[in-house]
């Protein structure tokens, strides 16, 4: 894996964003991830859609093209650490981003994310849009 998908960016691929599918299958569904935080966004979303059943197939359909990354060790520590630097200097951010976001540091993926203004202030973090 080199990759991590934010789930903004599974959401506007599973609407059908051409640049992103494109890109995705040009670097090849081996080097794409997401984050186990990512898949339980898209069950909230799923759940309380009007299209519950497609948006519930569709979620059983990506988790059968791209791996789920756990949030557990080193990702918890990275995101204890950060959670604390961030608050320090007053910039928090909420804790599915940064949960998210320190899965990609943990494992040293690249983070796609079209949310880059609130993932530049996170230290160490590797980010790219795709969208």
């Amino acid at each position: 894996m080199r990759y991590l998908l934010d789930t903004d960016i599974i959401i506007y691929w599973m609407k059908g964003n051409r640049s992103i599918s494109n890109k995705i299958v040009s670097e090849g569904f081996s080097n794409i991830a997401s984050a186990d935080i990512s898949k339980a966004e898209l069950y909230y979303g799923a759940y309380k859609s009007q299209r519950t059943e497609a948006n519930l197939a569709a979620i059983k359909n990506l988790s059968e093209r791209i791996n789920f990354v756990p949030f557990n060790e080193p990702a918890q520590s990275v995101f204890g650490m950060l959670k604390a630097d961030l608050e320090k200097k007053g910039t928090r951010l909420d804790d599915v981003n940064l949960m998210i976001a320190s899965t990609a540091i943990a494992f040293n993926l690249v983070l796609i994310t079209n949310n880059t203004g609130h993932m530049q202030r996170i230290p160490g973090i590797q980010i790219e849009n795709w969208a």
